[in-house]
């Protein structure tokens, strides 16, 4: 996953909604939002973390030679770290200058505006898989406006890893054991070897995540979802799963009310609407179940010049044996970002997407077994 991708999500979502801020030195100067998303390598079946950690200026005046560091603990080291990571929503884009030294990163900018975001992107390797990790607050060096040299040392960060440590092996068999979800990433998509946990967008929730960003099991082994990504725009996948404990009655009938199930998992990936011409939805047997709702068609980001448009796929079934609910979605996005490329067909793209797409499907499975003593129906 580039940072192209991750950009222009940050720029959207930043723009939309208010910001919290969290106090440094004195005055809330700066706000800070946190994401570290899990990423499983599918071929070795490593673990790492890519960080998505915004910095907003809310100070209300602009400052000047501005340096960000942000110290990384022991047995963590940056593989790689990503560009353009600096804009306001009239700007855009801008780049800064970074680099690494002694597992120490920095970055800066010969300006920072009021209002203005910073974002560190790295992607961050493990010695170990560790129980828990502390990110020390990130420092900032500036000069105000006043020409007088400051500093603020933003908040530490910790967290639990343990749901990623206690598990050996990869991707396929970390959603098993959490979510009781499978799917043969090896199998359906050979050429693909990382998948990235991602949050639901700001967009469809009103905020901005914060946190380790990975799998989300409810309450019980009925219950739960999860979004993951593969690959950089033009050639990106994205699986949505979302599975629910209930009666067979409150199952999902008719193409209204379908669509508008499925329309609320699609704005989980961004600003994303179907497009209405083309879209097929049949209900037949798919695999073991009967009566499976089939979503085959496109989409499109209502974003102007932006991402331009993709396929999807989506299986909605109710399965008797253990009373759930699932709602499979997949997206696929074969074109480039910007003005010129979202608008430029790929058919040969999309294609390979969509078949893609289709092995994964078929590799679906559900590892929910019944308990007697927890059914509630």
């Amino acid at each position: 996953m580039r940072a192209g991708w991750r950009v222009l999500l940050v720029v959207v979502t930043l723009t939309l909604f208010p910001i919290a801020p969290v106090a440094a030195q004195d005055a809330p100067l700066f706000s800070v939002y946190p994401t570290y998303g899990a990423k499983f390598n599918v071929a070795t079946e490593k673990f790492s973390l890519v960080t998505s950690v915004v910095i907003y200026n809310i100070s209300g005046q602009p400052f000047s030679d501005v340096t960000f560091k942000q110290t990384y603990a022991d047995g963590v080291t940056v593989k790689e770290t990503y560009q353009r990571e600096v804009g306001t929503a009239e700007t855009g884009e801008q780049s800064s200058s970074r680099k690494v030294e002694n597992n120490v990163f920095y970055a800066s900018v010969p300006t920072y505006k009021n209002r203005q975001y910073v974002v560190i992107f790295n992607e961050l390797d493990l010695a170990r898989r560790l129980n828990q990790i502390t990110f020390p607050g990130v420092e900032i060096s500036y000069t105000d406006p006043q020409g007088r040299p400051q500093r603020a040392r933003l908040q530490d960060n910790s967290y639990d890893l343990f749901i990623y440590s206690n598990v050996v092996g990869g991707l396929d068999r970390f959603l098993k054991q959490y979510n009781k979800i499978s799917f043969d990433f090896a199998k359906a998509t050979p050429r693909r070897e990382e998948w990235e946990f991602a949050p639901i967008a700001a967009s469809a929730q009103g905020r901005f995540p914060t946190g380790i960003i990975g799998t989300f099991p409810g309450e019980d082994q009925y219950n739960g979802y999860f979004r993951v990504r593969s690959g950089a725009p033009g050639d990106n996948l994205q699986i949505v799963v979302v599975y629910k404990g209930i009666d067979k009655k409150e199952k999902v009938t008719g193409r209204d009310a379908l669509l508008k199930r499925l329309r609320e998992y699609l704005r989980w990936c961004g600003e994303f609407e179907f497009v209405a011409d083309g879209l097929q939805v049949t209900q037949g047997e798919w695999k073991k179940y009967d009566e499976t709702w089939s979503v085959e068609g496109r989409w499109v980001d209502t974003i102007k010049d932006r991402l331009g448009e993709g396929t999807l796929s989506a299986r909605v079934f109710f399965s008797p044996r253990e009373d759930v609910e699932y709602f499979v979605l997949m997206l696929g996005h074969g074109r480039g970002l910007g003005p010129v490329a979202s608008a430029t067909p790929n058919p040969e793209k999309e294609a390979q997407l969509v078949a893609e797409m289709k092995s994964l499907l078929e590799t679906f499975r559900s590892n929910i077994i019944p308990l007697s003593h927890d059914r509630r129906r």
